[in-house]
Protein backbone atom coordinates (compact mmCIF):
# COMPACT_ATOMS: atom_id res chain seq x y z
CA UNK A 1 0.00 0.00 0.00
CA UNK A 2 2.79 2.42 0.95
CA UNK A 3 4.66 1.55 -2.26
CA UNK A 4 1.57 2.34 -4.36
CA UNK A 5 1.09 5.69 -2.62
CA UNK A 6 4.74 6.50 -3.25
CA UNK A 7 4.35 5.76 -6.96
CA UNK A 8 1.26 7.97 -7.14
CA UNK A 9 3.06 10.84 -5.40
CA UNK A 10 6.03 10.41 -7.72
CA UNK A 11 3.82 10.55 -10.81
CA UNK A 12 2.07 13.68 -9.50
CA UNK A 13 5.42 15.36 -8.79
CA UNK A 14 6.63 14.46 -12.27
CA UNK A 15 3.45 15.97 -13.78
CA UNK A 16 3.97 19.20 -11.82
CA UNK A 17 7.62 19.38 -12.84
CA UNK A 18 6.65 18.65 -16.44
CA UNK A 19 4.09 21.45 -16.71
CA UNK A 20 6.42 23.90 -14.93
CA UNK A 21 9.32 23.06 -17.24
CA UNK A 22 7.19 23.38 -20.37
CA UNK A 23 5.72 26.71 -19.27
CA UNK A 24 9.30 27.98 -19.02
CA UNK A 25 10.24 26.47 -22.39
CA UNK A 26 7.11 27.82 -24.13
CA UNK A 27 8.37 31.44 -24.50
CA UNK A 28 11.79 30.14 -25.56
CA UNK A 29 10.19 28.03 -28.29
CA UNK A 30 7.98 30.99 -29.24
CA UNK A 31 11.06 33.18 -29.57
CA UNK A 32 12.74 30.57 -31.76
CA UNK A 33 9.70 30.31 -34.05
CA UNK A 34 9.44 34.09 -34.44
CA UNK A 35 13.10 35.14 -34.40
CA UNK A 36 15.12 32.36 -36.06
CA UNK A 37 13.66 32.94 -39.56
CA UNK A 38 14.48 36.67 -39.23
CA UNK A 39 17.94 35.98 -37.82
CA UNK A 40 18.76 33.50 -40.60
CA UNK A 41 17.66 36.14 -43.10
CA UNK A 42 20.23 38.56 -41.62
CA UNK A 43 17.80 40.76 -39.70
CA UNK A 44 18.18 41.84 -36.08
CA UNK A 45 15.99 40.10 -33.49
CA UNK A 46 14.98 40.74 -29.90
CA UNK A 47 16.46 38.96 -26.91
CA UNK A 48 15.03 35.67 -25.63
CA UNK A 49 15.50 37.12 -22.13
CA UNK A 50 12.90 39.79 -22.89
CA UNK A 51 10.43 37.07 -23.99
CA UNK A 52 11.00 35.18 -20.72
CA UNK A 53 10.58 38.31 -18.61
CA UNK A 54 7.38 39.18 -20.44
CA UNK A 55 5.98 35.70 -19.79
CA UNK A 56 6.96 35.88 -16.11
CA UNK A 57 5.21 39.24 -15.82
CA UNK A 58 2.06 37.81 -17.37
CA UNK A 59 1.93 34.77 -15.07
CA UNK A 60 2.51 36.99 -12.04
CA UNK A 61 -0.32 39.30 -13.13
CA UNK A 62 -2.68 36.36 -13.57
CA UNK A 63 -2.56 35.68 -9.82
CA UNK A 64 -3.71 39.25 -9.17
CA UNK A 65 -6.28 39.59 -11.98
CA UNK A 66 -7.33 36.21 -13.44
CA UNK A 67 -8.44 36.07 -17.04
CA UNK A 68 -12.00 35.37 -18.00
CA UNK A 69 -13.87 34.17 -21.06
CA UNK A 70 -12.07 33.03 -24.19
CA UNK A 71 -8.42 33.62 -23.05
CA UNK A 72 -9.06 31.56 -19.90
CA UNK A 73 -10.43 28.70 -22.02
CA UNK A 74 -7.41 28.91 -24.33
CA UNK A 75 -5.01 28.84 -21.37
CA UNK A 76 -6.85 25.86 -19.86
CA UNK A 77 -6.54 23.97 -23.14
CA UNK A 78 -2.82 24.75 -23.36
CA UNK A 79 -1.98 23.75 -19.78
CA UNK A 80 -4.11 20.59 -20.02
CA UNK A 81 -2.15 19.59 -23.11
CA UNK A 82 1.20 20.15 -21.43
CA UNK A 83 0.28 18.16 -18.32
CA UNK A 84 -1.21 15.19 -20.24
CA UNK A 85 1.37 14.53 -22.95
CA UNK A 86 4.17 12.10 -22.05
CA UNK A 87 7.15 14.42 -21.91
CA UNK A 88 10.05 12.97 -19.92
CA UNK A 89 8.69 9.50 -19.11
CA UNK A 90 5.43 7.60 -19.42
CA UNK A 91 4.95 7.79 -15.65
CA UNK A 92 3.33 11.22 -15.41
CA UNK A 93 0.01 11.25 -13.54
CA UNK A 94 -2.22 12.07 -16.54
CA UNK A 95 -0.14 10.61 -19.38
CA UNK A 96 -2.64 7.78 -19.86
CA UNK A 97 -5.15 10.42 -21.06
CA UNK A 98 -2.87 11.58 -23.90
CA UNK A 99 -4.88 10.24 -26.82
CA UNK A 100 -3.48 11.89 -29.99
CA UNK A 101 -6.91 12.77 -31.40
CA UNK A 102 -8.25 14.17 -28.13
CA UNK A 103 -5.11 16.15 -27.28
CA UNK A 104 -4.86 17.49 -30.83
CA UNK A 105 -8.49 18.63 -30.76
CA UNK A 106 -7.93 20.32 -27.39
CA UNK A 107 -5.00 22.33 -28.79
CA UNK A 108 -6.94 23.30 -31.91
CA UNK A 109 -9.91 24.30 -29.77
CA UNK A 110 -7.58 26.45 -27.66
CA UNK A 111 -6.39 28.19 -30.84
CA UNK A 112 -10.00 28.94 -31.68
CA UNK A 113 -10.55 30.49 -28.24
CA UNK A 114 -7.38 32.56 -28.37
CA UNK A 115 -8.81 35.75 -29.84
CA UNK A 116 -12.15 37.40 -30.61
CA UNK A 117 -11.95 36.11 -34.18
CA UNK A 118 -10.10 33.46 -36.16
CA UNK A 119 -7.06 34.41 -38.22
CA UNK A 120 -7.84 34.63 -41.92
CA UNK A 121 -7.52 31.10 -43.28
CA UNK A 122 -7.37 29.48 -39.82
CA UNK A 123 -10.50 27.45 -40.51
CA UNK A 124 -8.84 26.09 -43.63
CA UNK A 125 -5.92 24.92 -41.49
CA UNK A 126 -8.07 23.30 -38.81
CA UNK A 127 -10.09 21.05 -41.14
CA UNK A 128 -7.09 19.15 -42.64
CA UNK A 129 -5.50 19.00 -39.17
CA UNK A 130 -8.59 17.27 -37.75
CA UNK A 131 -8.64 14.83 -40.68
CA UNK A 132 -4.95 14.05 -40.16
CA UNK A 133 -5.50 13.51 -36.43
CA UNK A 134 -8.27 11.04 -37.31
CA UNK A 135 -5.89 9.31 -39.74
CA UNK A 136 -3.22 9.10 -37.01
CA UNK A 137 -5.74 7.58 -34.60
CA UNK A 138 -6.83 5.05 -37.22
CA UNK A 139 -3.25 4.03 -38.01
CA UNK A 140 -2.48 3.49 -34.32
CA UNK A 141 -5.65 1.41 -33.94
CA UNK A 142 -4.64 -0.61 -37.02
CA UNK A 143 -0.99 -1.22 -36.13
CA UNK A 144 -1.14 -1.21 -32.31
CA UNK A 145 -4.67 -2.02 -31.15
CA UNK A 146 -5.34 -1.74 -27.43
CA UNK A 147 -2.59 0.74 -26.61
CA UNK A 148 -3.41 3.23 -23.87
CA UNK A 149 -2.91 6.58 -25.62
CA UNK A 150 0.53 7.96 -26.43
CA UNK A 151 1.89 6.76 -23.10
CA UNK A 152 0.95 3.14 -23.82
CA UNK A 153 2.18 3.49 -27.39
CA UNK A 154 5.59 4.74 -26.25
CA UNK A 155 5.89 1.87 -23.74
CA UNK A 156 4.87 -0.70 -26.36
CA UNK A 157 7.40 0.56 -28.91
CA UNK A 158 10.18 0.34 -26.31
CA UNK A 159 9.37 -3.33 -25.78
CA UNK A 160 8.39 -4.30 -29.32
CA UNK A 161 9.72 -1.86 -31.96
CA UNK A 162 7.61 -1.53 -35.11
CA UNK A 163 9.51 0.47 -37.76
CA UNK A 164 6.47 0.64 -40.03
CA UNK A 165 4.30 2.26 -37.36
CA UNK A 166 7.09 4.58 -36.21
CA UNK A 167 7.69 5.75 -39.78
CA UNK A 168 3.95 6.25 -40.29
CA UNK A 169 3.67 8.34 -37.13
CA UNK A 170 6.64 10.48 -38.18
CA UNK A 171 4.99 11.07 -41.57
CA UNK A 172 1.71 11.97 -39.85
CA UNK A 173 3.52 14.43 -37.57
CA UNK A 174 5.19 16.07 -40.56
CA UNK A 175 1.88 16.27 -42.44
CA UNK A 176 0.26 17.88 -39.38
CA UNK A 177 3.11 20.38 -39.07
CA UNK A 178 2.69 21.36 -42.73
CA UNK A 179 -1.12 21.53 -42.75
CA UNK A 180 -1.46 23.38 -39.45
CA UNK A 181 1.83 25.07 -38.48
CA UNK A 182 2.36 26.89 -35.17
CA UNK A 183 0.80 30.33 -34.92
CA UNK A 184 3.02 33.13 -36.19
CA UNK A 185 3.49 36.44 -34.41
CA UNK A 186 1.50 38.11 -37.20
CA UNK A 187 -1.32 35.61 -36.67
CA UNK A 188 -1.53 36.49 -33.00
CA UNK A 189 -1.45 40.20 -33.79
CA UNK A 190 -4.40 39.71 -36.14
CA UNK A 191 -6.28 37.79 -33.43
CA UNK A 192 -5.71 40.66 -30.99
CA UNK A 193 -7.06 43.34 -33.32
CA UNK A 194 -10.29 43.55 -31.31
CA UNK A 195 -8.70 43.64 -27.84
CA UNK A 196 -8.04 46.96 -26.13
CA UNK A 197 -6.88 45.84 -22.67
CA UNK A 198 -3.05 45.78 -22.51
CA UNK A 199 -2.90 43.04 -19.86
CA UNK A 200 -5.20 40.79 -21.88
CA UNK A 201 -3.17 41.37 -25.05
CA UNK A 202 0.12 40.43 -23.35
CA UNK A 203 -1.51 37.42 -21.70
CA UNK A 204 -2.90 36.23 -25.04
CA UNK A 205 0.56 36.36 -26.63
CA UNK A 206 1.95 34.21 -23.82
CA UNK A 207 -0.99 31.80 -24.12
CA UNK A 208 -0.24 31.51 -27.85
CA UNK A 209 3.29 30.39 -26.91
CA UNK A 210 1.80 27.75 -24.58
CA UNK A 211 -0.51 26.45 -27.32
CA UNK A 212 2.36 26.38 -29.84
CA UNK A 213 4.47 24.48 -27.31
CA UNK A 214 1.67 21.94 -26.77
CA UNK A 215 1.16 21.47 -30.52
CA UNK A 216 4.88 21.01 -31.21
CA UNK A 217 5.23 18.64 -28.24
CA UNK A 218 2.38 16.51 -29.62
CA UNK A 219 4.09 16.38 -33.02
CA UNK A 220 7.42 15.55 -31.36
CA UNK A 221 5.88 12.71 -29.34
CA UNK A 222 4.26 11.32 -32.49
CA UNK A 223 7.43 11.59 -34.55
CA UNK A 224 9.79 10.10 -31.93
CA UNK A 225 7.74 8.06 -29.41
CA UNK A 226 10.68 5.86 -28.41
CA UNK A 227 12.54 8.92 -27.11
CA UNK A 228 10.08 9.14 -24.20
CA UNK A 229 11.50 7.29 -21.19
CA UNK A 230 9.73 4.42 -19.45
CA UNK A 231 8.13 4.95 -16.04
CA UNK A 232 9.98 1.92 -14.65
CA UNK A 233 13.35 3.10 -15.99
CA UNK A 234 14.38 4.59 -12.65
CA UNK A 235 16.64 7.62 -12.28
CA UNK A 236 18.72 6.74 -15.33
CA UNK A 237 15.60 6.42 -17.49
CA UNK A 238 14.33 9.75 -16.19
CA UNK A 239 17.56 11.57 -17.06
CA UNK A 240 17.72 9.95 -20.50
CA UNK A 241 14.12 10.99 -21.09
CA UNK A 242 14.90 14.51 -19.93
CA UNK A 243 17.82 14.82 -22.36
CA UNK A 244 15.76 13.25 -25.16
CA UNK A 245 13.04 15.86 -24.54
CA UNK A 246 15.47 18.68 -25.32
CA UNK A 247 16.63 17.01 -28.53
CA UNK A 248 13.08 16.14 -29.56
CA UNK A 249 11.78 19.68 -29.12
CA UNK A 250 14.87 21.24 -30.76
CA UNK A 251 14.39 19.00 -33.82
CA UNK A 252 10.68 19.83 -34.03
CA UNK A 253 11.32 23.58 -33.82
CA UNK A 254 14.07 23.26 -36.47
CA UNK A 255 11.66 21.47 -38.84
CA UNK A 256 8.93 24.09 -38.22
CA UNK A 257 11.38 26.93 -38.89
CA UNK A 258 12.70 25.15 -41.99
CA UNK A 259 9.20 24.73 -43.41
CA UNK A 260 8.56 28.42 -42.79
CA UNK A 261 11.78 29.48 -44.51
CA UNK A 262 11.06 27.25 -47.52
CA UNK A 263 7.48 28.59 -47.69
CA UNK A 264 6.09 25.04 -47.50
CA UNK A 265 3.64 25.68 -44.66
CA UNK A 266 0.05 24.80 -45.53
CA UNK A 267 1.12 23.10 -48.78
CA UNK A 268 -1.82 20.87 -49.73
CA UNK A 269 0.37 18.79 -52.04
CA UNK A 270 2.99 18.02 -49.38
CA UNK A 271 0.30 17.34 -46.78
CA UNK A 272 -1.37 14.77 -49.05
CA UNK A 273 2.02 13.25 -49.92
CA UNK A 274 3.05 12.61 -46.30
CA UNK A 275 -0.44 11.42 -45.36
CA UNK A 276 -0.20 8.86 -48.17
CA UNK A 277 3.29 7.84 -47.07
CA UNK A 278 2.01 7.34 -43.52
CA UNK A 279 -0.82 5.10 -44.70
CA UNK A 280 1.49 3.01 -46.89
CA UNK A 281 4.08 2.58 -44.13
CA UNK A 282 1.43 1.54 -41.59
CA UNK A 283 -0.11 -1.00 -43.97
CA UNK A 284 3.30 -2.36 -44.94
CA UNK A 285 4.29 -2.75 -41.30
CA UNK A 286 0.97 -4.36 -40.37
CA UNK A 287 0.74 -6.91 -43.15
CA UNK A 288 4.47 -7.46 -43.57
CA UNK A 289 4.78 -9.20 -40.19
Amino acid sequence: MGHEIGLILLSVLEALFQVGLLLVLAPVMGWCLDSLPLWLAGRSVGSVRFRLLQAARVWRALFQAPLGGRPAMALTAGVLTLVCLPTVTTGSALSSLADPLVVGLVVLLGRGFLGPGLVQGEGGRLVPAVLLLCLTEALIALAAPGTDGLSGLCAMLHIEPEPGLEGALAACALALGIACPPLRSDDVTQMLSGLQDRHEREATRSIADVLNCGWLLLLADLALPVSVGLAQGGVQGWWLGFLALGGRLALTVAVAVGLRLMAQERSARLTALFAGVALLLALAGRFGT
